[in-house]
């Protein structure tokens, strides 16, 4: 027997949430998200080399960087506005700044291996990991209140 929605959704550990989070999330729409990635790190790519913003070296790290937010924040975003029903969605569309916490966790964690790989120091990694890791958590959790389904499934 499974518990009442108002059970499910009120009285959830953190380590509930974040299992919660993972299921909504696998209701991401991948292939998008990894488009997303890869024309916006190109752009970013791009943008570098033609203006010489900065270093050879860094340049590349700093659009894959820019391509892993955007990757997770189209996967939570869009998890949230796709027209599939579950509880675990369910639970996401009503807390959509809960949910965005593993969106940005994943950014964050992606980002400070990159920055360590690119010998960037533990220290200088956790900063880099941090700020893009909230720029993704402040979109997934910014677009899941704003925008709604666009329509609901039929079961």
């Amino acid at each position: 027997m499974s518990a009442p929605p108002s059970t499910y959704q009120s009285n959830l550990s953190r380590r509930e949430e974040i299992a919660v989070s993972g299921a909504a999330l696998s209701e991401a729409p991948w292939k998008l998200a990894g488009a997303t990635g890869v024309v916006v790190a190109g752009a970013d790519l791009l943008t570098h080399l033609a203006f010489h913003l900065l270093s050879f070296r860094l340049e590349w790290v700093t659009a894959l960087c820019m391509g892993v937010v955007a990757f997770w924040a189209v996967a939570g975003a869009g998890a949230l506005v796709r027209s599939r029903r579950s509880r675990a969605l369910r639970w996401a569309r009503t807390r959509p700044w809960r949910f965005a916490v593993v969106p940005g966790a994943a950014a964050a964690v992606v980002v400070f291996v990159l920055a360590v790989l690119d010998r960037s120091g533990v220290i200088g990694g956790a900063f880099t990991a941090i700020w893009h890791g909230a720029i993704a958590y402040g979109l997934t959790g910014l677009v899941g209140s704003v925008v709604r389904p666009r329509r609901e499934a039929r079961d």
